[in-house]
């Protein structure tokens, strides 16, 4: 079977990863011209790196990984609201492993040895006949595919070419990240202060702890350039002594900073014909809950089970068949990510006090049912 995947990413590697021990052997592209700045921290649940357990790559995963026995909230002023302990979900499931997003995509590329992978290439058009599709690149060149799958991110061409825009979620919030060092947050924990008009989270991995500062776009918080080390130090400070120690390792205005927009997208249409959406150019996950990923790992990994009982000429069933056993799942899973955005992204000081007093009294189930759910139900 001819395959094509855009987008080497979390969702496309590992879906090329896992053809490639069914004995395919599928063509990838990817617009960037390297891996070399693939992004920041991210966390897996077991939900997705189970998957790493048929690739015979968990071993090397989990010891470059760090686990995350506590999340705990803060609120806007440093005070302590809640800390969970994540030992009861570890021992029944596995641990939350926290590491960085090139990390995991180096891992998935070296699994895939030679797989022809070409780099600083996208897609500019997509033609379906009865029985393949044509591409033509943007470097130029074209070819004939029997499944071309669009594992391309929230912004996919793929999904623009064949289905249309996609309706987003957007928060009205956005932050930005950088790295401070892994002493100023306690062990294995995840920590994040959950304040009035903004938010900082901060996530450990072997390369420090990954940062993310957050409040509502258009109050200047998002302007790059002159000042920008000051206003946002100017936005969180009061949020406490570790809070102060993250804002300390702010990088000059003059070094490069991403800047998040926090919103997703849910596409109306996953297949049509030969053509497939895997990972956020299906359904983006908002960071709230820190599943986007895992999500991406277990829909690459359903789709290939379902490429494994397939040929050619029944493509498109075993394509629906896909979309039934995923989009449920993740669209319930979004939504709980949704949810817990609406709790922690609020600017009213009052709304922020009250939903702090609730907090102390959830459970960890409570916050994210069904991602809780999740746990227990087969894919």
């Amino acid at each position: 079977m001819r395959i094509l995947i855009v987008g080497a990413g979390v969702a496309g590697m590992t879906l090329a990863a896992l053809l490639r021990r069914q004995g395919l052997d599928p063509t990838m592209v990817e617009k960037a011209p390297n891996l070399d700045h693939a992004g920041y921290m991210l966390g897996l649940w077991p939900l997705g790196y189970r998957v790493l357990h048929g690739l015979s790559l968990y071993d090397r995963f989990a010891a470059e990984s760090i686990p995350g026995n506590h999340y705990e909230v803060r609120s806007d002023d440093g005070s302590l609201v809640h800390n969970w302990s994540m030992e009861p979900i570890s021992r029944k499931f596995g641990p939350n492993l926290s590491c960085t997003r090139p990390q995991l995509v180096r891992l998935l590329r070296e699994e895939l040895g030679d797989l022809d992978l070409r780099y600083g290439t996208g897609v500019s058009s997509i033609e379906q006949g009865n029985s393949d599709v044509l591409v033509e690149f943007t470097d130029g060149s074209s070819g004939e595919f029997d499944l071309v799958v669009g594992a391309d991110g929230i912004h996919s061409q793929v999904r623009a070419l064949v289905f249309g825009e996609a309706p987003t979620y957007d928060t009205g919030w956005g932050g930005w990240v950088w790295w401070a060092s892994l002493e100023t947050l306690p062990k294995e924990t995840f920590m994040e202060h959950w304040g009035a008009g903004r938010f900082v989270g901060a996530y450990p991995t072997h390369d420090g702890a990954g940062i993310f500062a957050g409040g509502p776009r258009g109050d200047g918080l998002e302007d790059p350039g002159p000042g920008r080390r000051d206003r946002i130090r100017a936005h969180f400070a009061g949020m406490g002594e570790r809070v102060d120690a993250w804002l300390e390792a702010l990088p000059d205005d003059d070094k490069s900073l991403f800047y998040w927009k926090l919103l997703d997208i849910r596409s109306e249409e996953w297949t049509k014909g030969r053509v497939v959406l895997l990972g956020d150019a299906a359904a983006a996950f908002l960071p709230t809950a820190g599943i986007g990923a895992s999500m991406a790992m277990e829909s690459a990994a359903v789709l290939a089970d379902e490429l494994s009982r397939t040929d050619q000429t029944t493509l498109p069933h075993a394509l629906s068949l896909y979309v039934k056993r995923r989009r449920d799942r993740v669209e319930r899973i979004q939504d709980d990510s949704r949810h817990l955005a609406r709790a922690m992204f609020v600017k009213s000081g009052t709304l922020a006090h009250i939903r702090d007093l609730i907090t102390k009294h959830y459970s960890l189930e409570q916050l994210a049912k069904s991602i809780a759910k999740a746990f227990d139900e087969p894919i």
